[in-house]
């Protein structure tokens, strides 16, 4: 290399915009480095400047369209179709997908002024305040009108707020974990009691990561006196017909997030169809598109929900129903 190139090099070095380190984005984004390294390779995205020692350093706005891009393969995207694209295009895409499910702004209570006030201490880093503040809510509201009212608009906030970039995935999987002990409390405080009918086993089929919706609804049913037996994540379709047998099972509540593919959603029923016990009901609930789809809420064998309101009335109906 000649002087001048030397020296051009150098002066573009010193020019390189602030930016990310691989690792940094990799925690940022939850897309592993191996992964950024491929896509740069194949899709000529991301493409990051050079530091001084030539490490990468990824820009702001190309940390920004891998948040959007690792939504959208959650959703069920494939990289090839979306990791090229650029950020206007990703932002409609995620439109699209979210369009079916309400907003933070459409969900009872959802005022956003109230909802980034309780999420501040989150922002802040003070994990008690928040926990202290969730804690006050609950006492205040009781169980369901706390996962209605506020808890439900708080999710789809902190989901928000992720993608703009305003939360980290460090932060988000705090406020996950604060709520899931808070609920665990809440539904251990009620569970002692609570053995009356039905008796509803709750679990997410293979591919499903997503828990927290789950507890909610076990939070819910729990406070209408069910008799809830909660399998955890990710449980196959065999296992969860045999549970159901085995337990006694009046029902088999399913929670599907946003990201819920049609295919999870469609070979999951299948299965389940095959070997769910005789008398055993299956009621899906959650913010997957597939679950607004006409043909599949045509089916009378399914109770489907996208508001979690919709949990007393099945318990509801389903208690009239073996009284008279």
């Amino acid at each position: 290399m000649s002087d001048q190139e030397q020296d051009l090099s150098k002066t573009k070095m010193q020019n390189v915009e602030p930016g990310l380190g691989i690792a940094a984005v990799e925690r940022d984004t939850g897309l592993s480095k191996d992964l950024l390294r491929v896509w740069e390779r194949r899709y000529g995205f991301p493409q990051p400047a050079r530091d001084a020692q030539g490490e990468r350093l990824y820009p702001a706005e190309q940390v920004q369209r891998l948040r959007l891009v690792k939504r959208l393969l959650d959703a069920g995207q494939r990289p090839h179709r979306v990791v090229a694209l650029p950020e206007s295009e990703l932002q409609a895409q995620l439109q699209l997908l979210q369009a079916p499910v309400a907003s933070s702004k459409q969900l009872p209570g959802a005022d956003l002024s109230v909802l980034d006030a309780h999420l501040q201490p989150l922002k802040q880093h003070r994990s008690h305040d928040l926990m202290e503040g969730l804690q006050t809510e609950l006492l205040r509201r009781g169980l369901k009108g706390f996962v209605i009212e506020l808890l439900a608009p708080l999710v789809g906030r902190v989901g928000e707020l992720w993608a703009q970039g305003e939360l980290q995935i460090h932060e988000e999987h705090l406020f996950s974990e604060l709520v899931k002990q808070l609920l665990h409390r809440a539904i251990a405080q009620l569970g002692g009691a609570q053995t009356a009918a039905p008796r509803v086993l709750l679990s997410t089929l293979p591919g499903e990561e997503h828990g927290l919706g789950l507890l909610m609804v076990q939070a819910l049913l729990t406070a209408e006196g069910c008799n809830c037996i909660s399998l955890g994540l990710q449980t196959p379709a065999a296992e969860l017909a045999q549970a159901c047998a085995r337990h006694r099972a009046d029902a088999l509540a399913l929670s599907f997030s946003r990201y819920a593919s049609a295919a999870l959603v469609e070979d999951g029923l299948q299965a389940l169809r095959a070997g769910l016990p005789a008398g055993c009901e299956l009621w899906l609930g959650g913010s997957a598109a597939v679950l607004r789809r006409p043909a599949l809420q045509r089916q009378a064998d399914l109770r489907i929900g996208t508001e979690l309101s919709a949990l007393a009335v099945w318990v509801q109906d389903w208690r009239q129903q073996r009284s008279a």
